[in-house]
């Protein structure tokens, strides 16, 4: 097997998540606060966002069991706009590694995937999917009943903040 057929995969109740492990330095379970801006990762502060929110309400999904995860990422990955709304959702500049934090509720592994059983979302759905970073599904992988996603980080932040996160952040500064 390649490389690009290592995933890390975020499973929840009826779908899971993948995201090419390419882009995921080290994942955990860790107790943070979800409303937490930092977290402290090889005597480092990241920057952190809770993005398990915004996967249960986009894809009406629940956490299968209770967990929190943090997944480490390079922020040389993400376009260079969607680092700075990281900096400024978070109040908190990317460390010397160059590393963030993004976490779910949700247990994570580290699958293999076969990339045939990917396909393009349906032409009916696939803008709406490629909005919220979805590039591709498999509707039969990781067991009977099971929807896999492949996420795009990049674009599954932009959706995170367009959704309003920075406006709703900075109104309750305010407060």
């Amino acid at each position: 097997m390649e490389v690009r057929d290592h995933f890390t995969c975020i499973a929840y109740d009826s779908v899971d998540f993948l995201i090419q492990s390419r882009y995921v330095i080290s994942g955990m379970y860790l107790e943070v606060d979800k409303e937490a801006n930092s977290l402290v990762f090889n005597r480092e502060t990241l920057p952190h966002i809770h993005i398990g929110g915004l996967l249960e309400s986009t894809f009406s999904c629940a956490p299968a069991e209770s967990y929190n995860v943090v997944i480490v990422m390079r922020n040389s990955d993400f376009d260079k706009e969607v680092r700075g709304k990281i900096i400024d959702y978070t109040d908190t500049a990317f460390p010397a590694s160059g590393s963030l934090a993004l976490s779910v509720n949700a247990a994570i592994s580290s699958n293999i995937i076969a990339l045939d059983s990917l396909r393009l979302p349906p032409l009916g759905i696939r803008e709406k999917l490629f909005e919220c970073g979805i590039c591709a599904v498999s509707f039969n992988g990781g067991g009977i009943g099971r929807t896999q996603l492949l996420v795009s980080p990049d674009m599954l932040l932009r959706k995170f903040f367009s959704t309003g996160a920075l406006k709703l952040k900075a109104r309750n500064r305010k407060i």
